[in-house]
């Protein structure tokens, strides 16, 4: 009988992260969460850590033993101007978005490189590749960890761990609602924007990222997959 694939979400306890934690337990595979809280109604583990602590990660990751996906999804936003945004939420978004994936990856590949055939999904995002006023924070950030993906790829082949990013459009989250609701974004400018008229489902879009950890997507590396409701296709309007 075949081992059951043995899982890492970060950012497990919301979100698109949640989603995908809950899609891969559907399918048969041994689930491990990471996020700041261990939610203990969660439905698998979850190990409560900070991912900007590199440290932390690595005795985190110590049990692990053989790790078949690690999948980063831990992440924040602060939108703000670039000419008055503080240094402290500059900081926060670029710690947690792109140094916090990479110190996942880092502290994981161990595991990753144990299981003879690894392979590290990256969550960005389409702003990675097309942003938009008071987003810089978070646009330098997944923009790096498209980057970064690439360079892991690289870096990691050796041990036969292989290394893809995805980046979501729009999906209706918990962070997204709340920003929606806070003024922060205009939720019928928003939807005019995607050609699909609507936001993605967390469930929806969860269900793409692990398909993309199937067989049918062994030969992916270092690339980046962009699931944008059409949102990138679009030209000048």
């Amino acid at each position: 009988m075949t081992a059951p694939r043995r899982v890492l979400v970060t950012g497990a306890g919301s979100g698109i992260g949640l989603a995908v934690a809950q899609v891969f337990v559907e399918q048969g595979a041994e689930v491990i969460g990471w996020d700041l809280v261990a939610d203990p109604k969660a439905g698998f583990p979850i190990t409560a850590v900070d991912v900007r602590d590199a440290d932390a990660l690595k005795r985190a990751a110590e049990g692990l033993g053989r790790l078949d996906v690690l999948v980063t999804c831990a992440g924040i936003a602060r939108r703000a101007s670039a000419i008055d945004m503080r240094a402290e939420d500059w900081q926060a978004v670029l710690q947690t978005n792109l140094s916090g994936a990479f110190y996942s990856c880092q502290a994981a590949f161990p595991a990753l490189a144990a299981s003879g055939a690894g392979l590290i999904v990256n969550i960005a995002s389409f702003i990675a590749h097309r942003s938009g006023p008071g987003r810089a924070s978070y646009a330098a950030a997944k923009a790096g960890v498209v980057a970064m993906t690439e360079v892991l790829a690289l870096d990691f082949a050796a041990a036969s761990v292989r290394a893809i990013s995805v980046s979501p459009g729009y999906t209706r989250t918990r962070m997204v609602g709340a920003a929606i609701e806070a003024g922060r974004l205009d939720e019928h400018h928003l939807l005019a924007s995607i050609p699909l008229g609507r936001l993605a489902d967390p469930r929806e879009m969860a269900q793409a990222i692990v398909a993309l950890t199937g067989p049918a997507f062994h030969y992916a590396n270092g690339t980046d997959f962009v699931i944008d409701g059409g949102i990138m296709a679009q030209g000048v309007q």
